[in-house]
């Protein structure tokens, strides 16, 4: 009885995150009988390749395990491991291993280890740190902060090394994520000049070899800070959402560069309290604004963004400077969303600020239309066009690129034999040319058709023959013609315990054969535990003096859930 008290008592101070009191009755009673669960998944893959006529693209043998328990207690407090070992890392990349730990607790959650937190597109996004965090979120406000190593040295030789990076990012902001909020997010990245330098030392005796003649160091170890505001504004019932985010970044190219007097720099004394301004040191800003009108059943969108040339953002994995971009789009579903129409159209060019000698302008349209007259028929065609055009008043540099797709498919569910089926048509045509006064490139169309039909043989069983046809026509050239067939089957058995998939293939491609044949079975076994086998054999038959080469895969994975 005692023991009995005490949980209730523990399961009531640990509901009380939110206002005091408020506590579930159900939430309490599986409290008390589940105070302590442990769940998650373990994922072990073993795979084999095997190749003849060429070198191996792939190691001989691979294993991994990935591993992320959950512990949770009283229903309220969580924490959790993300585990994940390969024999593919290398001391030539970046390690693939993985460990985190992620515990969280109401509105508190913990990072350590290896994890990401993404906090907008223009700061950090797709980065991964070794390091630690966290995540607060106490009524309307966030608080979030994260640090670590967010990239190795890696010493390669060859100008591609990189320097060990550390990354330390923090946002507060307040409001609903899916209302009105805003943020303000700062963020600090730095490489350490010495993490390759050590390497050369250690791998080449640097010392020992003439000036002239010592590797170069041609990456250069950088510095960053970011600081930028964003939010989303919710007017009309939410119907329209208002979303912006202003950014603005200093990035030193080279930390071994003299320093400058930041005094002679526009809000150099400001920035240098943060970081220490360089010769090499630049700043610029970027902003992104976005608007969505929803009525009815149709929306209409408009974006604009500016990246300025020397924007840059260390916490993120991908970014695409010197920048301006206009979106404009909207969607419409019309007699009750039998017929949906889409367009969109994007505007892009760089040289924003006018210095470079031609400017490059990229333009995209893209319409759809998708309309189903019966239950049992559906029908849908899309034209896109884009074009990449610059200013170049000199031949040697001018850009005149141009495409044009159009795509039709069409549906039919209807029966064959008597049995359910599906029957698929599609055609496709494009459309490139290049204009160049200097290297023209010809005209090249591409014609597409295909046809399909999926039969069910029975509630278990179903197959699924296809065939396409592709012809690529180039202006002053053979016409080029790709036929493919392909056949697919699949099938639940033993109750659904055991699913086995089958496919094969034979594709000519500029009178080359080539065989591709997969093959899958799953099988639940007791314990939520799930065990998969796969197969993939690929042969390239020779053409002129190319040889012939086969590639084959098997793959045997084991899951299980606790």
């Amino acid at each position: 009885m005692i023991r009995r008290v005490a949980l209730v008592g523990a399961a009531v101070v640990l509901a009380a995150g939110g206002p005091v009191g408020v506590v579930r009755a159900q939430d309490v009673e599986s409290a008390i009988h589940n105070p302590v669960r442990f769940t998650g998944d373990v994922v072990t893959m073993g795979q084999v390749y095997g190749h003849t006529g060429i070198a191996g693209r792939w190691p001989d043998e691979s294993f991994s395990i990935g591993f992320t328990p959950q512990l949770t207690l009283f229903n309220d407090v969580s924490m959790g491991l993300d585990l994940l070992l390969s024999t593919q890392g290398s001391t030539a990349q970046q390690s693939i291993n993985q460990l985190g730990f992620n515990p969280s607790w109401r509105w508190i959650t913990l990072h350590a280890g290896d994890f990401s937190d993404d906090y907008s597109e223009m700061t950090v996004q797709g980065t991964r740190v070794r390091g630690a965090g966290f995540d607060l979120t106490p009524g309307l406000f966030r608080i979030s902060f994260q640090g670590g190593q967010s990239q190795r040295a890696v010493f390669a030789g060859d100008g591609t090394s990189v320097y060990a990076r550390n990354l330390f990012a923090g946002l507060v902001g307040f409001g609903r994520p899916d209302a009105s909020y805003v943020n303000v997010t700062v963020v600090k990245a730095k490489d350490d000049p010495n993490s390759i330098r050590q390497a050369l030392i250690d791998t080449t005796l640097i010392d020992t070899i003439p000036v002239a003649l010592r590797p170069q160091e041609q990456t250069r170890p950088q510095e960053n800070l970011v600081v930028g505001v964003g939010g989303q504004l919710t007017l009309l019932d939410r119907r329209l959402v208002l979303k912006g985010e202003g950014d603005g970044a200093v990035v030193t190219h080279d930390l071994d560069s003299p320093l400058a007097n930041p005094d002679a720099v526009r809000f150099g004394s400001l920035v240098s309290s943060f970081m220490p301004l360089r010769l090499s040191s630049s700043g610029d800003y970027a902003y992104k604004l976005d608007g969505t009108y929803a009525f009815g059943s149709g929306a209409v969108r408009a974006g604009y963004q500016y990246i300025g040339p020397g924007y840059t953002s260390l916490g993120l994995s991908y970014l695409i400077n010197d920048r301006r971009a206009i979106t404009l789009g909207g969607n419409v579903g019309l007699l009750e969303n039998r017929v949906l129409l889409q367009g969109q159209l994007q505007h892009q060019n760089d040289d924003v600020l006018g210095q470079k000698v031609a400017t490059t302008n990229q333009d995209a349209v893209m319409l759809s239309a998708a309309l189903r007259p019966t239950d049992n028929l559906s029908a849908s065609v899309t034209a896109m066009g884009t074009a990449v055009v610059n200013d170049a008043s000199i031949d040697t540099f001018a850009v005149n690129d141009h495409s044009y797709a159009l795509t039709t498919n069409l549906a039919l569910q209807e029966s064959l034999l008597g049995r359910p089926a599906i029957y698929s048509l599609a055609y496709g045509i494009q459309r490139t040319h290049d204009v160049s006064v200097v290297a023209p490139v010809p005209r090249v169309t591409v014609h597409n058709l295909s046809a399909s039909v999926q039969v069910n043989l029975s509630r278990a069983i179903s197959v699924a023959p296809s065939l396409s046809l592709a012809a690529t026509q180039t202006v002053g050239a053979a016409t080029q013609e790709n036929l493919f067939f392909g056949f697919r089957g699949t099938g639940r058995f033993l109750e659904g315990r055991l699913t086995a998939s089958f496919d094969a293939s034979e594709t000519f491609t500029n009178s080359r054969g080539v065989t591709g044949v997969n093959s899958q079975l799953a099988y639940a076994l007791p314990w939520a535990s799930r065990l998969m086998f796969q197969t993939r054999y690929n042969h390239y038959a020779a053409l002129g003096g190319e040889p012939a080469f086969t590639e084959s895969f098997a793959t045997l994975t084991v899951s299980r859930s606790f």
